[in-house]
């Protein structure tokens, strides 16, 4: 049986989740990277080194994130979004952001230090959510 997740469902497995997928394209080919991340309600925030994902999202905004939680081949529950890449370039902004995502960041990042520029910090605003379900019946 396949069925839809309900807006709380949706919310709570955004929360719930860590790791999740950001989908592009680049000259007509799709691409997908996983990526650490963080949830607030409206957005999700990941930290990324310069490179390929980042230079096409500054050029393209519009994005898909994908997140999913799998018990078995036939129990499962993924949530598909919408969104929309914004670059964190205030340092307070980026520390805020980075701490979300994971303790790791603050013993890398001490509270004297900027964060290094080779460190994108952005989020990704959800503008639309939707949310599916499998079971076995």
């Amino acid at each position: 049986m396949v069925g839809q997740l309900s807006p709380d469902e949706i919310e709570g497995l955004l929360r719930r989740q860590r790791v999740g997928r950001i989908a592009y394209i680049i000259d007509d080919q799709p691409y997908i990277v996983p990526v650490n991340y963080a949830y607030d309600g409206a957005a999700v925030y990941v930290a990324s080194g310069e490179g390929q994902k980042i230079a096409v999202m500054r050029a393209r905004p519009r994005v898909c994130f994908e997140i999913d939680d799998i018990d078995q081949s036939a129990i499962w529950r993924s949530v598909v979004a919408i969104g929309v890449y914004e670059e964190l370039t205030c340092d307070c902004e980026r520390r805020a952001a980075l701490a979300r995502i994971g303790p790791e960041w603050e013993t890398r990042i001490p509270d004297e230090w900027d964060v290094p520029d080779d460190v994108v910090v952005f989020r990704i605003r959800l503008l639309e959510k939707s949310g599916r379900f499998g079971r076995e019946e």
